[in-house]
């Protein structure tokens, strides 16, 4: 009976081993796919971690990209004079001039699309920015609108606008083929006693007329002169002399002289508010200025110069229309008119003018004060709408509300 006891014993202890080694293998296997299972999770989330650093690198550039693109459009950077696209990076060397949508950042790079478009007669333009992370595997694209403020929303009928009195001292021209009005005044006009001094108008009898005027290519006819005062000019206009000079200004500016100078002017001469890279002085910004918003604090005395030409122009010569560059002038002052200088574009003056050299203005002079043309200097204008009108892509560029997306 016993050895049968002892095999009994023996094959009790081969049976636990056995389930012993079972549970072992089950428990090898268990923690086995529970440290496979925790590999694989850590992979995913390294990678999703890895995934949301590089999303957000793209993204960061396309940002990035945005705000350059936004810049180089903002400082008319982004287009040469002709309005051939230079793009958003300086790629050579460091010229100074954009030649390139598309540019390395630090942490990947950027491409630029801007697509402009015409709404209400001012330029608009959608900028697309796509970023690309370090790698080049992740993209992403933001897209905002800018549109161009106009700085001019409504443009003069006539070459010569004042609150107050205008006084033909010397010699003068006022010319307007695009309509049948030259003066408007809220006082006196005295077109004086010179030989020399006439208004002009479109003439019916031009073959293509009316047609004409829409370009300003009608011939005209003389219609006010030492000896006459015709239709053309309109004086003792009391709804214009009682306007105030800012309400004046906001008539044609559509906003304050305060809000104008904060918002639109580019360039700012005189006091604490000056700003512009011209030097602070008339010489450095108004004389040769281009396609700029200027306005000037305190009264000022112009001998010679020009504006708004690519060109200086001199004595009687006139800027090719290729050339022509129309700026804004707005004076918190008087001006005092001195040797041969030209305008381009649109003249506004806070005060008064006292012109003792010889003046041209194409497009329009308005001032808020009198104007005295003394005897020994002349004064020629020549309203031009399609300068004025030029002048609305001088404006600053500003977001849309609402147009910024990022899908």
């Amino acid at each position: 009976m016993k050895p049968r006891n002892i095999n009994l014993m023996h094959m009790k202890k081969q049976q636990q081993g056995m389930a012993v080694l079972v549970i072992s293998i089950i428990l090898l296997v268990l923690i086995t796919l529970i440290s496979l299972y925790l590999a694989r999770s850590v992979l995913v989330e390294q990678k999703m971690v890895s995934n949301d650093f590089r999303a957000r690198q793209a993204f960061d550039n396309a940002e990035a990209g945005l705000a350059l693109a936004m810049e180089a459009i903002s400082d008319d950077k982004y287009w040469d004079e002709d309005g051939n696209v230079l793009g958003v990076f300086d790629l050579d060397a460091g010229d100074g001039i954009n030649d390139s949508n598309t540019g390395d950042l630090d942490n990947g790079s950027v491409s630029i699309n801007v697509i402009t478009v015409v709404i209400n007669e001012l330029d608009a333009y959608t900028i697309e920015s796509t970023g690309l992370s370090d790698d080049g595997t992740a993209s992403r694209t933001v897209t905002a609108d800018m549109r161009a403020l106009n700085p001019l929303p409504n443009i003069p009928d006539n070459p010569l606008s004042t609150k107050g009195t205008i006084i033909l001292g010397g010699s003068a021209t006022i010319h307007n083929p695009e309509g049948h009005s030259t003066i408007w005044s809220g006082g006196d006009v005295d077109v004086g006693s010179n030989n020399s001094t006439e208004t002009t108008i479109a003439d019916p009898s031009d073959p293509n007329y009316p047609r004409c005027m829409d370009d300003g290519s009608c011939n005209t006819v003389e219609t006010s002169s030492r000896d006459k005062i015709g239709l053309d000019i309109i004086e003792h206009d009391s709804d214009l002399a009682n306007l105030t000079a800012a309400e004046m200004f906001e008539n044609f500016f559509g906003m304050s002289p305060e809000r104008y100078k904060e918002v639109m002017s580019d360039v700012i001469i005189g006091g604490p508010d000056a700003r512009g890279e011209c030097g602070n002085t008339w010489n450095g910004c108004v004389d040769g200025s281009q396609n700029d918003i200027i306005w000037y604090d305190g009264d000022v005395s112009e001998n010679g110069g020009s504006m708004g030409c690519a060109q200086i122009i001199t004595g009687g010569n006139v800027c090719a229309e290729n050339d022509q560059r129309p700026s804004v002038l707005v004076i918190d002052g008087d001006l005092d008119l001195q040797g041969t200088p030209h305008f381009y574009g649109i003249v506004y003056v806070m005060g008064s003018i006292l012109g003792t050299g010889n003046s041209t203005f194409h497009g329009a002079l308005i001032v808020a004060g009198d104007l005295a043309n003394s005897t020994s200097g002349s004064l020629d204008a020549h309203y031009d709408s399609s300068l004025l009108k030029k002048i609305k892509d001088n404006g600053p560029k500003a977001v849309g509300a609402g147009s910024w997306k990022d899908f």
